[in-house]
C-alpha cells in the first residue's frame, strides 16, 4: 500500500494515532469530534477542518470501504484550494492522497489526472530533482501499466530513475568510486538508514521499468543490459548477493 503524505502544517490528531493504532471506530468518532468543535469555532471551509476531513478519508481507507473515503478528500481538496491557491504544496499532497485511493477503488484514469497535477505542482515548489516529484512520477508509471500505456509508463519510471539515481550519488560518494564495488563481497559496507530507503525505492523503480523496456526494446536492446547492470550495482549496496549475480548475469 502507498504511504500517504500529511500535511507539513497539522500536528498528528489523537484520532489520527488511533487510526494508525487500529481503533477505525474510536477514530473516527474522535474525529468526527474534532470536526463538529472546528466547524464551529472556525467555519466549515477551515483549513483545519480540511486537514480532519481528509485524515477521517484515510481513516476509512484503511478501516472502513475506500469508496466511501473519497467524499472525504474531494471536500478538503476543494477547502484547500480555496484558501491556498492552486500551487500549494498542501494542495499538492491532498491530491497525491487522493490519487491513491483512486488507485484503491480502481479509478485509475482519475487517479492519473491527480497525480499529473499533484507532480505539476511538486516540481514548481519544490524543483524537479526532489524525492516526491520521483514517488509521484513512480506511482504514474504504475497506473499507466495498468492501463496498458506501456510507452508512458516507462518514460514516468525512467523519469523518476534518474530523479532516485542523481539523489543516491549525492549522498553516496563511496557509488562514485567503481573500484570499491570489489570491497562489498569481503568486506560490506552498511548504509546509513535513509540511504537505504532510497536505494530500495530506486530498486523497486528499475524493477518496474525492466520489463517494460524488454517489451518495447525487445530483450536483446543495449539499454536491457545497461538496466541490469544498474540493477546490479544497487543489489550489492544493499547486500542482496542472489539478486545481483541475476542481475549482472541478465
Amino acid at each position: 500500500m502507498v504511504t500517504l503524505t500529511s500535511s507539513p502544517m497539522l500536528h498528528l490528531p489523537q484520532g489520527a494515532l488511533l487510526c494508525e493504532e487500529d481503533k477505525g471506530d474510536e477514530a473516527m468518532e474522535c474525529l468526527e469530534e474534532a470536526l463538529r468543535i472546528r466547524e464551529i469555532h472556525y467555519g466549515e471551509e477551515h483549513e483545519s477542518c480540511a486537514d480532519t476531513m481528509q485524515w477521517m478519508g484515510n481513516c476509512l481507507r484503511k478501516h472502513g470501504d475506500p469508496s466511501d473515503a473519497l467524499d472525504y478528500f474531494k471536500f478538503a481538496l476543494s477547502i484547500k484550494r480555496k484558501i491556498l491557491g492552486s500551487d500549494d504544496i498542501d494542495v499538492a499532497n491532498t491530491l497525491f492522497n487522493t490519487a491513491v485511493l483512486l488507485d484503491d477503488i480502481e479509478k485509475y484514469e482519475l487517479s492519473l489526472v491527480a497525480y499529473t497535477e499533484a507532480l505539476r505542482i511538486r516540481k514548481l515548489v519544490l524543483g524537479k530533482k526532489n524525492q516526491e516529484v520521483a514517488d509521484t512520477l513512480f506511482c504514474m508509471g504504475n497506473v499507466a501499466t495498468v492501463l496498458e500505456n506501456h510507452q508512458s509508463a516507462l518514460a514516468y519510471f525512467n523519469e523518476s530513475i534518474e530523479i532516485m539515481e542523481e539523489a543516491v550519488l549525492d549522498d553516496d560518494p563511496i557509488s562514485k568510486e567503481s573500484e570499491v564495488k570489489l570491497l562489498f563481497l569481503s568486506n560490506p559496507i552498511s548504509l546509513r538508514p535513509e540511504l537505504e530507503v532510497r536505494n530500495k525505492k530506486l530498486i523497486q523503480c528499475l524493477e518496474e521499468a525492466l520489463p517494460l523496456t524488454k517489451l518495447i526494446m525487445g530483450t536483446n536492446h543495449p539499454k536491457v543490459g545497461t538496466l541490469l547492470q544498474r540493477m546490479g550495482d544497487i543489489y550489492m549496496k544493499l547486500h542482496d548477493w542472489d539478486n545481483a549475480i541475476g542481475s549482472f548475469q541478465g
